[in-house]
């Protein structure tokens, strides 16, 4: 009965289409399913879900995000699947956690778990796990993002969001005025190649996203503006990235968002700690370096013991094919139930 209940709590909050900025509907269902199980659990001005379980130290906190990206998919069930926008990032590591979370209600032990949902994490800055931080103590952090059932992600790349500006003067196109196209590409060439490392995971990445500069055919343009991706390697700071990029600026510049990489060492307690739950459960544990950015990259600042876990193909992330293996996900709730079992068993000793 307990595996039904665990499916069915997957398939309603894949049901919920919750876009970045429009999480509310599940947040709410979220607060009520708590609530009507008897938790404790409040809702704050960000619309996140906060419950705990427990009291005093060690603080054990289970997190994932609500939100999802844009473009609503249609929900099916197909092949033991589970198909609908954000079935693998991260409804089902969400849920994962939030199954595990409930398993806990009525065993005994030493300590604080804490279950949170947060909000804005597909969006810049992620409002809802800042405002989390604020609010909660950390010990222990398990975040819930997908990397299979055997897979534990130790890294993620920290990242600068910027917007860009060059100016030119509007004249004909045949004339010797400074083109802000010219200028955009020619700052572009500079920083592509810097801090170029053995691999993708190592090495500084830049990708314009989104570049308007408008005119006629045959008017050079008065302006350049694009956004710009920039995926930093941990061990380098996101601020002296900005400052040494900004020496090869003819233009303005704004910073959306900037955070850190974060990279957890395989002898940190919780990452032994899921090798060994992983391995109980007759599988090998892999370990996973992502060249995005997650909660992991802002949460590292209440502990460094904190690691990524959850089911789902993170190669169908923010794709029409998101789905997720019903095993696979139920799975991931026995591992995890195992794995903070052990925690709060080492630290209570």
């Amino acid at each position: 009965m307990k595996l039904l209940e665990e499916v069915k709590l997957l398939q309603d909050i894949i049901k919920i289409y919750s876009p970045s900025g429009n999480e509310k509907k599940l947040s709410d269902f979220l607060l009520n399913s708590l609530k009507n199980q008897n938790f404790e659990v409040q809702q704050d001005r960000e619309w996140n879900i906060i419950s705990s379980i427990g009291s005093g130290a060690p603080y054990v906190l289970l997190t994932s995000h609500m939100d999802t990206v844009s473009g609503e998919i249609p929900f099916r069930v197909e092949a033991n699947k589970i198909y609908g926008r954000g079935a693998c990032d991260a409804k089902s590591p969400l849920a994962a956690l939030l199954s595990a979370f409930v398993r806990f209600k009525n065993k005994k032990f030493k300590g604080t778990l804490i279950f949170a949902g947060v909000t804005g994490e597909e969006a810049p800055n992620s409002r809802g796990t800042l405002e989390l931080m604020k609010k909660v103590k950390a010990d222990f952090i398990f975040l819930g993002e997908p990397g299979s059932v055997d897979g534990i992600t130790i890294g993620y790349k920290g990242r600068l969001l910027l917007k860009v500006l060059f100016k030119g003067k509007a004249s004909h196109s045949s004339s010797e005025e400074e083109n802000p196209v010219l200028k955009f590409i020619e700052f572009s060439n500079k920083v592509i190649g810097i801090h170029r490392g053995e691999n993708l995971f190592e090495s500084l990445s830049y990708s314009p996203t989104s570049i308007v500069a408008e005119s006629e055919s045959n008017v050079m343009p008065s302006e350049c503006r694009a956004t710009i991706d920039i995926r930093v390697p941990p061990g380098l700071s996101h601020e002296d990235i900005l400052k040494e990029i900004s020496k090869y600026l003819d233009g303005e510049i704004e910073l959306v968002e900037g955070v850190d990489g974060v990279i957890t060492s395989k002898n940190n307690i919780l990452v032994k700690t899921l090798v060994k739950a992983i391995r109980e459960h007759g599988l090998s544990p892999k370990y996973k370096r992502k060249t995005g950015s997650s909660d992991m990259n802002l949460l590292v600042r209440l502990t460094e013991n904190i690691v990524t876990y959850g089911p789902g193909d993170s190669s169908l992330d923010h794709t029409d094919m998101e789905c997720i293996d019903i095993e696979e996900y139920l799975k991931s709730i026995d591992i995890l139930e195992c794995a903070i079992s052990e925690i709060i068993r080492i630290t209570s000793s």
